[in-house]
């Protein structure tokens, strides 16, 4: 689509119609233009693209743009009123309209010892609150002092949860704890619904030895309620004492349904709450981290939540010009708006982060996956691009080759790790500097021909190797100094603010997901209808899923003839 027909009206110059006209400009030049020289201008552009943060660090230079773009850019933000709403946000304003609610994530790791914006106060002393009583039941844990109904102190722990509420913590769990030393606590994440990776667990672990996390805000998705109640007939039979018993002893309850955690038989004095103003995929420094810190304990969520605050003042008073959420959301705004790039990559070099695609998918396109503004109006113009992706180097036996020479446009974030402290042999150690080299080499080498193409390859190797690499692919590179609890914090909070302002920008409602919720209402009534239950309501018919559901119901009758017989 030719960039100048979205334009509304191309005599009105605002700073959307100017960057609409300054993309048209830009498709006559290439990275390869930007980038493939040694001149003045070219070694000033990148040095004026790329920002440091703390241990964090961010290049821009390979994205198609220049400094006037961010100029346009900055001014687009600013059109918007975005100042006034970051300010709203941690104000605990109602930036969540169709829910009726304020989105205080960031209060969940706001220090003690620091005043929180007005507006945030008692927002800020409950999450205090109850991250001192969760630093109590993970303490009691460390200590074998927690007791299992048998009398046997905790050893493992199962956090049962789907979405935000297994994410998050299971992404932190995989990228912190690649040191056994470190290592508090065995913690298993169970998520999905068919009850597959529950039952090694059930066959592996010791019953009398092992503490439930039932984490869900809304403590009725059936995704986790059908796996506890699996997991509580598996305590039961095998403790052989009552369901009633091991909620007594062995089930935590993390909800912001305090009422249904004691229906459901939880003791209060084993329930942590976090309030609905904190939504799932942005709960992760809330509660639903215990069962982080019952592996790494409570020092180092406390580095995870510090990370993150950093970010989050970072965010409130930096100008937008150097702002690093800021930037990276209107990079990518640019990037799928006004160069009509339909998908973005996430492309780890570490294998301790495999599961930051999966956490970024559902922050960004469950949060600013839609098409209709906050004013009821469908929008005119592409929103969140569809994320994907894989660690590296697995991606680059797979998909690269499509990335590099096929015929689709992608934008990208590659994300590395500078260091990786290794205490071992010196033989040892020697062998995994050159890894993580070899790695580090292999991250900038991919960003350098997703950038320049054909003409990366160097003139020594013209004409002994394929070519046809199309290159003009923009990406950015996310360079973390180490992979510790800070560095993780800051990172997830700067991709949490990113979609905070691209919903600015889009005038989207970035804190519900009305999208999910009829899929979950209709597997209901098929349910029902499986399990030869009443069913609460009809669902449409259509023969392609008649016949389905008459497939699986004669399987499962030969089965249960089978098993009869």
């Amino acid at each position: 689509m030719n960039a100048s027909l979205s334009i509304v009206n191309p005599r009105v110059y605002t700073p959307i119609n100017e960057l609409y006209m300054h993309a048209e400009h830009l498709h006559a030049q290439s990275l390869s233009d930007l980038l493939g020289n040694d001149s003045a201008c070219a070694q000033q552009r990148a040095l004026s693209l790329v920002f440091t943060f703390g241990s964090l660090h961010v290049d821009f230079s390979k994205q198609r743009l220049t400094t006037e773009t961010i100029g346009l850019l900055t001014a687009w933000a600013e059109s918007c009123g975005l100042a006034a709403k970051r300010q709203a946000l941690f104000a605990g304003a109602e930036v969540n309209p169709s829910e009726k609610r304020a989105a205080l994530h960031v209060a969940a790791r706001w220090p003690a010892n620091e005043v929180p914006p007005r507006g945030m106060e008692s927002a800020a002393a409950f999450c205090q609150y109850q991250r001192e009583r969760m630093s109590e039941m993970v303490n009691r844990v460390h200590r074998g002092e927690w007791y299992g109904a048998t009398g046997q102190a905790i050893t493992d722990i199962v956090h049962i949860g789907v979405g935000g509420s297994d994410l998050g913590p299971k992404l932190i769990s995989e990228a912190l704890a690649d040191r056994p030393s470190s290592i508090k606590v065995d913690v298993h994440y169970v998520s999905t619904m068919d009850g597959a990776q529950l039952l090694p667990l059930m066959e592996n672990l010791n019953p009398a030895t092992t503490l439930l996390v039932l984490a869900s805000k809304s403590f009725t998705t059936a995704d986790t309620q059908f796996n506890v109640r699996t997991a509580l007939a598996w305590l039961s039979h095998a403790l052989e004492v009552d369901e009633a018993t091991v909620c007594r002893y062995q089930l935590i309850g993390v909800s912001s349904k305090p009422e249904k955690m004691t229906d459901f038989g939880i003791p209060e004095a084993q329930q942590l709450v976090f309030k609905e103003w904190i939504g799932g995929r942005f709960s992760l420094w809330s509660p639903i981290g215990i069962s982080v810190a019952m592996q790494l304990g409570v020092e180092c969520f406390d580095e995870l939540l510090e990370g993150a605050h950093a970010m989050d003042k970072h965010f409130l008073e930096t100008p937008f010009a150097s702002n690093l959420p800021t930037l990276m959301a209107l990079v990518g705004a640019w990037n799928s708006q006004f160069l009509n790039i339909p998908t973005h990559a996430v492309l780890p070099y570490d294998g301790r982060l495999k599961s930051l695609a999966a956490y970024l998918q559902q922050l960004e396109m469950e949060s600013n996956g839609k098409s209709v503004g906050l004013d009821g109006r469908s929008v005119s113009h592409a929103t969140c691009p569809i994320l994907w992706g894989d660690v590296g180097p697995n991606g680059q036996h797979a998909f690269y080759q499509l990335l590099h020479q096929g015929s689709h446009t992608v934008s990208a974030d590659f994300v590395a790790v500078a260091q990786r402290p290794v205490v071992a042999c010196e033989k040892v150690t020697r062998a995994l500097e050159a890894q993580e080299q070899l790695t580090l080499a292999h991250c900038l080498a991919q960003s350098q021909l997703f950038a320049l193409g054909d003409d990366a390859i160097p003139q020594a190797l013209r004409g002994l190797m394929a070519q046809g690499y199309r290159g003009n692919q923009p990406n950015s590179v996310v360079l973390l100094k180490t992979l510790d609890a800070w560095s993780m914090g800051a990172l997830l909070a700067l991709y949490e603010h990113k979609v905070f302002v691209q919903s600015v920008l889009w005038n989207l409602n970035p804190f519900d997901q009305p999208g999910v919720e009829l899929g979950k209402q209709l597997a209901t009534s098929l349910y029902q209808t499986l399990a030869d239950e009443p069913v609460e309501h009809q669902n449409v018919e259509d023969p392609s899923t008649t016949q389905l559901l008459h497939k699986v119901n004669e399987w499962r009758k030969q089965r249960n003839d089978k098993g009869s017989s």
